[in-house]
């Protein structure tokens, strides 16, 4: 059963707390979608992709690039980023990771191959661009 939130009814502390449930679960390359871990896991997008459609009930593309380009989202300055947010590394057209926000200084995210899905520092000097899909 999935529950559709209405826009006042979303937030990011239904981002974060989906992102959390998954914490362990290990890095797949194309795992998660809208309805938790697939081929056993998630990779950053499936992560990011299935924490925000249960915080929001929004669906987003999987791939950093495509949820960073998503115009249900808008752009966030770092100064002001909150927990749910998306934090995406990379270039414009070139997102390479997106992590969802969790603390002040914190991120969930599913890293890399061989690693598992964690709450992490977020990595300083490299975030290139914050949406905000709630």
């Amino acid at each position: 059963m999935y529950i559709f939130l209405g826009q006042s009814e979303a937030s990011g502390a239904a981002i974060v707390a989906a992102a959390r449930s998954q914490i362990g679960l290990p890095y797949i390359f194309g795992g998660g979608d809208i309805h938790g871990k697939t081929k056993g896991g998630f990779d950053c997008s499936g992560l990011s992709l299935y924490a925000v459609f249960k915080g929001t009930g929004k669906t987003l593309a999987h791939g950093a690039t495509s949820q960073a380009n998503d115009s249900r989202c808008h752009h966030v300055p770092f100064a002001q980023h909150q927990p749910g947010d998306l934090l995406f590394y990379g270039s414009p057209g070139n997102y390479y990771h997106v992590v969802i926000v969790s603390g002040p200084n914190t991120v969930i995210h599913a890293p890399k191959e061989g690693d598992h899905v964690k709450e992490a520092h977020v990595w300083s000097g490299h975030t290139n661009f914050v949406a905000r899909c709630w």
